[in-house]
């Protein structure tokens, strides 16, 4: 009995050094996350080369990323407290535009108002009119950006998002007209002869896309086209 208990004890204890070791490190996977939008920011797309489950001691400020060789194809990622370590990161980016020291650069002449966001999200969370806000940017920022509120409201993030990074098509999730598993009207139109079943999609889709279908009266799978949030046509 005594021995079961001393096993416990050891079992909690092991998992709270853990817990306490997770909560003062940052992942590989967080860094990457960081170095994505850093260069995002920029109007630079990247897919950087760390192994995310790699683990560093937390910072306790804000991790310094600079560029290696006046260009953002290698950067380095840097913390000087508590404990100081650096790692140099491969970003596969697809542009690299040179690192200018002027600083009388006008900022109105060549911008643009778009949509930031005001609060970091997380992957998966859903973006509320609260989140956003108008600033103006570089118009070197890419393609992709928005600038109308409700075409994001309701929109569901693909990756976490960091306070004050511009927003693009590639990190919302896909907003299907249809989504694979929902309920739909099968309808045919030929010959002047309307028919209407109940079904389910089989497939996501787009507007004016053809999906397969399930007649759940028959059971019998067929291919339509998309004509509204509800309505798949199908003719004979």
């Amino acid at each position: 009995m005594m021995k079961s208990k001393y096993i416990f004890k050891l079992f909690i204890l092991l998992f709270l050094i853990i817990n306490a070791a997770q909560a003062n490190a940052i992942t590989g996977n967080e860094i990457k996350s960081l170095v994505i939008n850093y260069l995002d920011n920029k109007g630079i797309n990247s897919e950087p080369i760390i192994k995310e489950n790699r683990v560093f001691k937390k910072c306790a400020h804000e991790l310094n990323i600079r560029a290696l060789f006046n260009n953002f194809k290698t950067v380095i990622v840097s913390c000087s407290k508590p404990l100081k370590w650096q790692i140099t990161i491969r970003t596969n980016a697809e542009s690299t535009p040179k690192i200018s020291s002027k600083k009388n650069i006008s900022k109105v002449s060549n911008s643009i108002k778009l949509i930031i966001l005001k609060n970091n999200l997380k992957k998966g969370e859903v973006i509320q009119k609260h989140d956003l806000k108008f600033d103006y940017k570089s118009s070197s920022v890419g393609k992709g950006f928005f600038e109308n509120f409700n075409k994001l409201i309701g929109r569901e993030i693909n990756q976490n998002l960091s306070r004050g990074q511009i927003i693009k098509t590639r990190h919302l999730k896909e907003n299907f007209m249809v989504a694979e598993g929902q309920s739909i009207i099968i309808f045919s139109d030929l010959h002047g002869i309307n028919v209407r079943m109940q079904g389910s999609a089989l497939e996501n889709g787009h507007f004016n896309e053809f999906i397969k279908v399930k007649n759940l009266s028959s059971g019998k799978i067929v291919q339509g086209k998309i004509v509204n949030e509800k309505k798949i046509l199908i003719n004979y």
